[in-house]
């Protein structure tokens, strides 16, 4: 009887490890973000709209993604975030790019893209919208944050952002339908950080950062690691000498609690 509960407790523990790991791993294939460490939750419960604060973070640089790395002008356009519900997508691994995704993602143009989004608040999908300024520098560390919080209520505690990162063809980075809320308390999270990934908006040929190549008609995908190492965004891990893809940048939303929102 001892053996067949540790048996039990064994086999529960190593369920549980599985499913966490799981969930992580299913997280970082089906969005292409990975949460840093533990999300912080508040005492604030989801019913009551807040407000968030965003930061971008930089890691694109040539020692994270050696490749062909860009010796003049490395930089990124103005990010664009919006909050909303489940049916709205801004963009999403295996969809095609909007004219609004389109243009950021070539150009750093955003004009559409907040065209489009604008629409959407009239339909009630989205609720708000909020941009940050590009960033002139890429170098480590380097941060753009939006001079407003960003609205979340009940009905839209969703949020999803991008930049384009240049010169590139039409390569971009960002999130979508990031949750807000821990799932099992149902009250907002305090802090949460999410490292993210180097995306393909497939409206543009080129595997490398030239721009004005042919265009193209593809969907959305995520670089990956290949078999080389002589590819965009890719570089060898040291410690295994394994090939990866390292993130691009860091999001981070705090939230707060005097924002415009509450």
């Amino acid at each position: 009887m001892k053996l067949l509960s540790t048996t039990i407790i064994l086999s529960s523990f190593l369920n549980c490890a599985l499913a966490q790991s799981l969930r992580r791993s299913l997280m970082g294939q089906q969005y292409n973000y990975q949460v840093v460490g533990d999300p912080e939750t508040s005492n604030i419960k989801r019913n009551k709209p807040v407000g968030y604060s965003i930061t971008f973070t930089n890691h694109w640089t040539e020692k994270n993604h050696p490749y062909n790395y860009p010796s003049k002008d490395p930089h990124w356009s103005d990010f664009v975030y919006a909050s909303h519900s489940r049916n709205y997508e801004m963009w999403r691994d295996r969809r095609v790019a909007s004219k609004g995704i389109e243009n950021i993602a070539e150009e750093g143009v955003t004009k559409d893209l907040v065209s489009e989004i604008n629409s959407e608040i009239k339909e009630e999908t989205v609720l708000d919208q909020v941009m940050g300024a590009w960033i002139r520098k890429a170098t480590e560390g380097a941060t753009s944050s939006p001079k407003e919080d960003l609205c979340v209520d009940k009905s839209h505690p969703f949020v999803s952002g991008i930049g384009m990162l240049a010169p590139s063809p039409d390569w971009f980075s960002g999130v979508y339908k990031l949750r807000l809320f821990d799932r099992e308390t149902r009250f907002w999270y305090q802090k949460i950080e999410v490292n993210v990934y180097a995306w393909d908006a497939g409206t543009e040929g080129g595997n490398d950062y030239s721009f004005k190549n042919d265009p193209k008609n593809e969907n959305i995908s995520p670089f990956k690691a290949g078999s080389t190492e002589d590819a965009v965004f890719v570089s060898v891990d040291k410690d295994n000498n394994n090939l990866q893809v390292l993130p691009v940048g860091t999001l981070t939303f705090e939230l707060q609690e005097s924002s415009k929102c509450g």
